[in-house]
C-alpha cells in the first residue's frame, strides 16, 4: 500500500510539472507575440530587427528561395494601394505595395529597408540602403562610376565585376545597373547604384532580392526611388 502511495504520489507531481511547463510555455510565446505586435505597431508597421551583417543581394546560382510565392506578386504590382516609404537620415522616398512591411534597423545611419521576400533572414538580404562611399574608400569619394565598379572588393565572397550599365529610373535618378562575380563563379543579383545630385559621397543602393516571379514588383520600387521625401506619406498608423 505504501508503495501504491508513493506511485500516485510521484504520478500526480510528474502532471503538475508538466502542467506548469505547458503553461510556462503557453505564458512565454503570448508574450513574444505581443512584444512583436506592439514593436511592429509603434513602429507603424514597420518591424524593427537588431542589426545585422548585410549581404549584396542573393547569388542567383546557390540561393535558395521557399518552394511557393509567399505573394502574389502580379497582383501587388498591379495594385493602386502602393504606400509611401521616406527616409529618416537621408532625403529619399520609394513607393511600396500595402501587402508589404519594411523592415528596418534601429539606430541605422544608412537607412536601410528591406522585405521578407524569401526564406533567407531579413537582416542578411538587405534591399536598399544609402551607401556612404568614404566608408568604405575615400579615394572613390566623387567617382561614383568607379566606386561601383570595385564594389565586389568590399566583399570576401566576390572576385570581380561581371557587367555595368548606366541607368535612369522614372524618376530621373542616374546611375549603374551592376553585378558580380562570386567566387563560386556565380553571379550576384541586379543592384542599382544612383548618384545623389550634389553629394559626392552617398549613393541610394538597390539590391533585387526578389525572386524571379517578383520582379514586377521591385522594378516598380527601383522606377518609384526619388531623392525627395514625399509630403504626404501615406504609411501605416501606429
Amino acid at each position: 500500500m505504501e508503495n501504491q502511495g508513493q506511485t500516485a504520489s510521484n504520478s500526480n507531481e510528474s502532471k503538475t510539472l508538466l502542467m506548469l511547463s505547458v503553461g510556462a510555455l503557453v505564458v512565454f510565446l503570448l508574450l513574444v507575440g505581443g512584444i512583436y505586435f506592439w514593436v511592429s505597431k509603434k513602429n507603424g508597421g514597420q518591424v524593427v530587427f537588431p542589426a545585422g551583417i548585410n549581404y549584396l543581394a542573393p547569388q542567383t546560382a546557390t540561393t535558395t528561395q521557399s518552394t511557393a510565392p509567399l505573394y502574389n506578386y502580379n497582383a501587388l504590382a498591379a495594385s493602386a494601394d502602393w504606400l509611401t516609404y521616406s527616409g529618416k537620415t537621408h532625403a529619399f522616398s520609394f513607393e511600396y505595395p500595402k501587402g508589404l512591411t519594411p523592415l528596418t534597423f534601429p539606430n541605422d545611419t544608412a537607412d536601410t529597408v528591406t522585405f521578407k521576400v524569401s526564406n533567407v533572414p531579413p537582416e542578411l538580404d538587405l534591399m536598399f540602403l544609402v551607401e556612404t562611399i568614404s566608408s568604405r574608400d575615400a579615394t572613390f569619394t566623387g567617382k561614383q562610376e568607379a566606386f561601383v565598379r570595385n564594389y565586389w572588393k568590399f566583399f570576401s565572397g566576390l572576385k570581380g565585376l561581371n557587367s555595368i550599365t548606366p541607368f535612369t529610373n522614372e524618376k530621373g535618378l542616374v546611375g549603374f545597373k551592376a553585378n558580380y562575380t562570386t567566387k563560386g563563379n556565380s553571379v550576384t543579383a541586379d543592384n542599382y547604384f544612383f548618384i545623389i545630385p550634389g553629394d559626392a559621397d552617398h549613393m541610394f543602393h538597390i539590391a533585387d532580392i526578389f525572386p524571379s516571379e517578383g520582379k514586377v514588383v521591385f522594378d516598380r520600387i527601383v522606377n518609384s526611388l526619388t531623392n525627395k521625401v514625399a509630403t504626404v506619406s501615406p504609411s501605416r498608423t501606429p
